[in-house]
């Protein structure tokens, strides 16, 4: 059992996350910590201009709304959003909060996982924890 949960959320239709919450819930202790997660990519510079005034705000909020929804479900449920890579930033709040597992979902790898590799991936290979991969 794992005291200190973290679960990568993505916000979009090809991602469901009551696998990955239903896993952590699973695989944890009494009272344990679960932090969800999402991570905003940056906007490139270039598009910015096109978006409307508010728009990047009120995102953030209506994503930490959502966030905040499904952990409300844990005893010791919080939502986090992070800026930036999502592998990178996946791991830099895994050794913020000295988690002990990473609950991540997956897809299916085209051909370009192999050559770049996928979120996930990058999170198998360098995280300080252990990791779940659902597929």
């Amino acid at each position: 059992m794992y005291s200190n949960i973290i679960v990568p959320l993505a916000f979009d239709e090809d991602h469901n996350p009551d696998t990955a919450l239903n896993v952590a819930r699973a695989l944890a202790s009494d009272g344990a910590r679960i932090t969800l997660v999402h991570v905003m990519a940056d906007v490139p510079g270039y598009a910015i201009s096109y978006m409307p005034e508010g728009y990047a705000t009120e995102l953030r909020q209506t994503l930490q709304q959502q966030l905040d929804g499904l952990a409300a479900d844990f005893e010791a449920g919080a939502g986090v959003i992070r800026q930036g890579n999502a592998a990178n930033e996946i791991l830099d709040l895994a050794e913020e909060i000295q988690a002990d597992c990473i609950v991540i979902a997956s897809h299916r790898p085209g051909f370009g996982d192999y050559l770049i590799g996928s979120t996930a991936a990058r999170v198998v290979r360098h995280a300080p924890c252990s990791v779940m991969v659902l597929r």
